[in-house]
């Protein structure tokens, strides 16, 4: 007998059960778990949901305790800062030659008001005014324009036919092909302008007789000794140019006799002098020299808003507040041994809403330090920060030699910017391990135009003839091979036991020895201590540099720039050969 049920009663039997093993598929625990909480909205406005609303108050305090948040400190927050600062002027600096001098027997002359400190130790006098043809065309014709400019336009013309301007002959290069722009340059200067040089031989001597000539004798002489103090640059600069050492070392004072403080840079090659190059000299004493500037201590106070420090990345203060993603600093990749990542990392992590950023304003060209900074709250309580004798942490600081810090910053008075020209001379250090010796090679000097000409352009020496009475089959006998003559050698000396140096020699040609034609390998005798010729080489170069003061005028010299070699070189120096024909009559350039 069949019995009929309903279509609607067996279908929701079927899903009871279906329902029922799912649910029991889906429990993890007894009583069930809840794995994730989801804020959903019923309107589909998604805000509601970003907000994370909390109701509950208990909960919010538990996290809060959690987050330290609940911890007082009974402190008020920071509202003002009062800072009070003092500043040594610079008054005198000295050039060091030699490699250990006492401070107090160095050559101290006074700091020019408003003067660069470049200008004073980086200015090389040799370099500036050679005997050029461009240069001496354009010191004769400064003069003709400051004695138009005094009124003497009839005298200024008129020195063009007392000092004629000519260019000499060069016995090393009677065809002119190794400067072939001193011949373009006279066709053009000569007749035009007169002869920079032999005036000032003539002016300097006294006065000639053709300033009877001038309308005003008085305005004339003030030309004429203006246009020798342009002539021979500021006075007082120069020298601390070591070539030996292939650096610059001068030495800088602070502060008048009561508190001088003595600073002293020995490693300094770079273009501008920065508080790294500097050593503080702990106890040194020297008397100031006249004309010296007045080294006061300059005092100042100011009073600003407490300004927390900012930087880009830094983590938010605040539970609820979104951290900029331009910056990850919790992907910093660093192991144990890496301590400055590992210390950038704890200061931006832990303590970097405990900085207050305080601008001080220093004096340029001074030793700057803060005295006193006292910190007000918001209840009106007054705190001072008592200074830090010994800081173990310091930045921007000039060190002594036995490693204490210099109270205060050094703000060196340096130009902001400088333009420098084609290098009037370059020199390459190298060292020749084949030949067991280094050399130094004139790349360019100053040629009779007054620009830089390429020695290498320079004709090679002639390679020595077959030996007449040799057939080509035999070999030739050869005491020295041929090496070029802007190649001066460096031979290895030893001066005392145990080190080598190196020193400047000549290579014989036709028996006479082949001499530098540059200013800078021009001293002699000239020794390089081995230390100061790595393995990678030496690169030096004489450049005209050009600046403004802070005051607006312009300063001008000349200076040494030093950087980093091109490694070894290969000069085939080579003695006691025996050469083939070809070998002979086509031997390799150097």
């Amino acid at each position: 007998m069949a019995v009929k049920i309903p279509i609607d009663m067996m279908v929701s039997a079927v899903t009871d059960q279906n329902l029922a093993a799912i649910l029991k598929l889906l429990q993890v625990a007894d009583p069930p778990a809840m794995v994730r909480l989801e804020p959903d909205s019923v309107t589909g406005d998604p805000a509601p949901g970003a907000e994370a609303r909390i109701g509950d108050a208990a909960w919010m305090l538990g996290r809060q305790w959690q987050f330290g948040e609940l911890t007082g400190e009974d402190a008020g927050s920071v509202v003002s800062v009062h800072v009070t600062s003092s500043a040594l002027p610079i008054t005198a600096w000295a050039p060091l030659p030699g490699d250990t001098i006492d401070l107090a027997d160095a050559d101290w002359r006074p700091w020019r008001e408003g003067a660069l400190l470049e200008e004073l130790i980086q200015d090389v006098p040799e370099l500036a005014f050679g005997d050029g043809l461009r240069q001496r065309a354009e010191a004769g014709a400064q003069l003709v324009d400051l004695l138009a400019d005094a009124g003497e336009e009839t005298l200024a013309h008129s020195l063009t036919g007392r000092h004629p301007l000519t260019l000499d002959d060069d016995p090393n290069d009677p065809l002119g092909l190794d400067d072939p722009q001193a011949a373009r340059l006279f066709a053009v200067l000569g007749g035009a302008v007169p002869d920079g040089g032999t005036l000032a031989i003539e002016l300097r001597a006294g006065d000639p007789g053709w300033i009877d000539e001038a309308t005003d004798a008085v305005a004339a002489r003030s030309a004429i000794a203006e246009w020798l103090a342009w002539l021979d640059g500021e006075p007082d600069s120069g020298g601390a140019w070591s070539t030996e050492r292939l650096e610059y070392r001068f030495a800088l004072r602070f502060g008048d006799q009561a508190n001088a403080v003595f600073a002293r840079g020995t490693q300094f090659g770079s273009a501008s002098v920065r508080w790294s190059d500097l050593d503080w000299v702990e106890g040194a004493t020297a008397e100031l020299p006249d004309a010296a500037p007045s080294g006061t201590p300059v005092g100042s106070e100011a009073t600003m808003l407490a300004t927390p420090l900012r930087f880009p990345g830094m983590p938010a203060d605040r539970y609820w507040q979104l951290e900029d993603g331009a910056v990850d600093v919790g992907a910093i990749e660093a192991q144990t041994n890496d301590l400055a990542r590992l210390c950038l990392a704890e200061f931006a992590l832990s303590s970097g809403d405990d900085w207050l950023a305080v601008p001080v304003d220093g004096l340029l060209g001074a030793v700057n330090r803060v005295g006193t900074v006292t910190l007000t709250d918001d209840f009106g309580d007054a705190v001072t920060v008592p200074e830090l004798a010994d800081p173990a942490f310091t930045m921007f600081g000039v060190s002594s030699a036995a490693g204490r810090m210099l109270p205060g910053i050094v703000l060196p008075p340096v130009a902001v910017g400088t333009l420098v020209g084609e290098a009037l001379e370059d020199v390459l250090f190298l060292r020749d391990e084949m030949a067991n010796m280094a050399w130094a090679i004139e790349n360019s000097v100053q040629g009779r135009s007054g620009d830089p000409r390429r020695r290498a352009s320079e004709r090679p020496p002639v390679p020595d003839p077959w030996p007449e009475g040799l057939t080509q089959d035999e070999r030739a006998y050869r005491l020295q091979s041929l090496v070029p003559a802007h190649w001066i050698p460096l031979a290895p000396v030893a001066l005392t036991p145990g080190q080598v140096s190196l020193r400047k020699a000549a290579l014989l040609r036709d028996g006479v020895p082949v001499m530098p034609s540059g200013i800078t390998l021009r001293p002699t005798p000239l020794t390089f201590p081995g230390e100061e010729l790595p393995r990678e080489g030496v690169h030096l170069r004489a450049v005209p540099v050009l600046a403004r003061r802070a005051d607006g005028r312009y300063a001008r010299w000349a200076a040494y720039r030093v950087r980093t070699g091109r490694g070894e070189a290969s000069s085939r120096l080579a003695w006691d050969s025996a050469l083939s024909f070809t070998d002979m009559t086509h031997p390799p350039t150097a």
